[in-house]
């Protein structure tokens, strides 16, 4: 892994952990290959939030400019025993449709809460689109922002709707969050942590069962500084590299530490799991692609891990 300090910028050649404009990045996937090319970045993951961005021609387009997608892959908001985790999961078990539906539902909670809080608006102004309209980015001349997205934020929902109401952005999103705090008023299992995550433990052992690879993203992102007490993150790995766990990252810009982690690496080498790294870029300033990647040689190590196209299994049991 390159040496990440505030100094030292430099794009190492993979990046498996990165976002666009599908779930809450700021590039389409064809501004995000053709940025990670012109970083230096040559193998590259996208992982968008509980959705799959990958496909045959995305990754021939790719190829063109020199970058590799070796993969599908996808990021998953989860939980376990009141803990938040990060679940990065790749192969082509990501494309396995029960796996993607059980995967999906936290975009679909969240969405739906979007899509009502505009159906309160809509009383007060009629224009107020609804929310596939909102999804796709769709604007009064036509024009879409992002026609593929997955996850709607407020920020996406605002920049829709501040044309459609002409109003500003910030009026347009001090609107929408009244909306917002009625529909959490008047449902609250829409915010709940059963809802919007999904078990753990249940994550890592259906992605190994339908032919993905799973590895904690930013393992200690909850820590509020360096020294901060990591005895529930200890056990709760040895737990999950009981049911699956392959790797996790070592270092990100989430940690309270910049670059790599000795204390994390000491711990990952101790219970049996392999070092991981990225970005977890989304195109708004806080990390760079290539930042925290891996070299080559780290990436064979972890790419052997995938399983080939084509094992996958139990796919009607994946929906949970």
């Amino acid at each position: 892994m390159l040496p990440s300090t505030d100094e030292d910028r430099r794009a190492a050649p993979v990046d498996l952990h990165t976002h666009t404009t599908v779930s809450d990045g700021r590039l389409d996937p064809e501004d995000l290959i053709s940025a990670a090319a012109e970083a230096g970045v040559r193998v590259l993951v996208i992982t968008d939030h509980s959705a799959v961005t990958w496909s045959p021609s995305l990754a021939a387009r790719a190829a063109t400019l020199g970058v590799l997608l070796p993969f599908p892959g996808m990021e998953l908001s989860t939980v376990h025993q009141g803990e938040r985790y990060h679940v990065l999961v790749y192969g082509p078990g990501c494309l396995n449709p029960g796996f993607a539906a059980f995967a999906e539902r936290p975009n679909r909670v969240k969405n739906e809460r979007i899509g009502r809080a505009l159906e309160l608006l809509r009383t007060a102004y009629p224009k107020v689109p609804g929310l596939s309209v909102v999804l796709r980015g769709e604007l009064p001349d036509g024009s879409c922002l992002h026609p593929h997205k997955r996850l709607l934020s407020r920020t996406d929902t605002c920049r829709v709707l501040a044309p459609s109401l002409k109003l500003g952005v910030e009026e347009t999103r001090s609107l929408l969050s009244a909306a917002l705090r009625q529909v959490d008023q008047r449902d609250p299992l829409l915010r709940s942590p059963e809802n919007i995550y999904l078990p753990t433990v249940q994550v890592i052992e259906l992605a190994t069962r339908v032919g993905c690879l799973p590895v904690l993203a930013h393992p200690l992102w909850r820590l509020a500084h360096e020294d901060g007490d990591r005895s529930v993150l200890e056990q709760d790995l040895r737990t999950f590299r009981q049911c699956g766990l392959r790797a996790a990252e070592v270092a990100s810009y989430h940690h309270p530490r910049a670059g790599t982690d000795p204390g994390l690496l000491a711990l990952l080498a101790e219970i049996g799991l392999e070092r991981s790294g990225g970005s977890d870029f989304h195109g708004n300033g806080k990390s760079q692609l290539g930042r925290y990647g891996l070299t080559s040689g780290e990436f064979d190590l972890l790419a052997a891990l995938v399983p080939e196209p084509g094992g996958d299994r139990e796919p009607g049991e994946a929906r949970a």
